[in-house]
């Protein structure tokens, strides 16, 4: 069944009728008669879908906003004076703007592709005669500058070069690789063994606010979720809290990920076989660090406790006495886990001080006899 459109001419004053086919989702419209030639009802043409509507934007946290220092490539259709790569590459300026042959400057700083090529379309299209066919590319974008607070070794400001993470031809930005949560962790040392990888945010500035996500690094680890390790943007901010309490079955699975340190500088002095500064894997425990130094002196320590001294980061210091063994798994009573710059001191068993008091006592009347004997007395 065909559907007819009915269109009128008023300057001849004829009806023209137009025949369609039928298609999906456009109802039938006959054309209405006519009283005269002046008076004339029109049937509203059919709204037609809209299948050239752009795609949404893509949701946070992948939507890329340009900024200075992005190179963009405008191409029109028809019109090279303005287009391809001689005359449409053109630079983010650090005041957020394009300047254009002809259409002037054009503000783009916080706009994603598509509000910018809306934005450039709506400057092209009184220069031209007809309304611009107008796509926007990006090339090369600026690097990525971003904030790391919170609970990592190093926070602060890190700056990463995109140009080493392009790929493929065209210039298109689907082919890029943004860096990851874990990639900038890593860049600001690692996490601390405070760190609450459950609930961390990351922060990002949008023209209608601040939009903030929570994603969990424990989830990426434990069950491959890799939708955690979020792809960041120029000017994110990552806010890593700190935990309340860590298992030691969780300190140990998050020490062997590698968003966390691989080695810490751990103190060992007293009786064991080589005092002195350690290395060890991140979240090593006191067995660990123990048998780093060479193990106990076992004529001389005392193997039953030793003392555990903590510098905290506010400058206080924590000491206490831990009763050892040696072959129990990572727990906070008899095998805890240790943090950067722990020193654990093994004291001497009671016959070692015994005999080194001994020693002490008898030293000056070891020296007045052998002064004697020399002079022959």
């Amino acid at each position: 069944m065909m559907n007819r459109l009915c269109l009128l001419s008023w300057g001849l004053g004829t009806l023209v009728t137009l025949t369609l086919g039928r298609g999906p989702g456009l109802a039938q419209s006959q054309p209405l008669p006519l009283t005269n030639e002046t008076d004339a009802t029109v049937t509203p043409e059919p709204r037609l879908p809209n299948i050239l509507a752009p795609e949404p934007e893509a949701s946070f946290p992948e939507a890329y906003v340009l900024g200075p220092g992005d190179r963009i490539r405008i191409d029109i259709f028809n019109i090279p004076e303005f287009s391809g790569p001689e005359n449409g590459v053109h630079e983010v300026l650090v005041d957020g703007t394009l300047a254009l042959p002809m259409a002037g400057t054009v503000e783009v700083q916080g706009l994603t592709l598509a509000e910018a090529q809306a934005a450039l379309t709506a400057s092209y299209a009184p220069l031209l005669t007809r309304p611009p066919q107008l796509t926007v590319t990006l090339l090369s974008a600026r690097p990525v500058r971003v904030v790391v607070a919170g609970e990592v070794n190093r926070p602060g400001t890190y700056t990463i070069d995109l140009e080493a993470e392009t790929s493929g031809g065209g210039g298109s930005s689907a082919g890029r690789q943004w860096p990851t949560l874990t990639q900038v962790i890593q860049e600001a040392g690692g996490i601390t063994q405070q760190a609450n990888i459950k609930d961390i945010q990351v922060r990002r500035q949008q023209l209608e606010g601040e939009a903030v996500i929570t994603t969990s690094l424990w989830d990426l680890i434990r069950t491959g979720d890799i939708s955690q390790d979020i792809r960041l943007r120029d000017g994110d901010t990552i806010v890593i809290p700190k935990a309340v309490a860590i298992s030691p079955e969780e300190s140990v699975a998050v020490s062997s990920a590698n968003f966390s340190p691989d080695e810490m500088p751990v103190q060992v002095v007293g009786e064991v076989a080589s005092p002195g500064g350690v290395t060890l894997p991140a979240n090593a425990t006191l067995n660990q660090a123990i048998l780093a130094a060479g193990g106990f002196e076992r004529s001389r320590a005392q193997t039953s406790t030793v003392q555990l001294v903590r510098l905290n980061p506010d400058g206080s210091v924590d000491q206490r006495t831990v009763e050892v063994n040696l072959a129990a798994a990572a727990n906070d009573t008899t095998n805890p886990i240790l943090r950067p710059n722990d020193v654990v001191i093994v004291d001497r068993n009671i016959a070692a001080a015994t005999g080194d008091t001994l020693g002490l006592l008898l030293r000056p009347f070891t020296s007045v006899t052998t002064v004697l004997r020399i002079l022959g007395f």
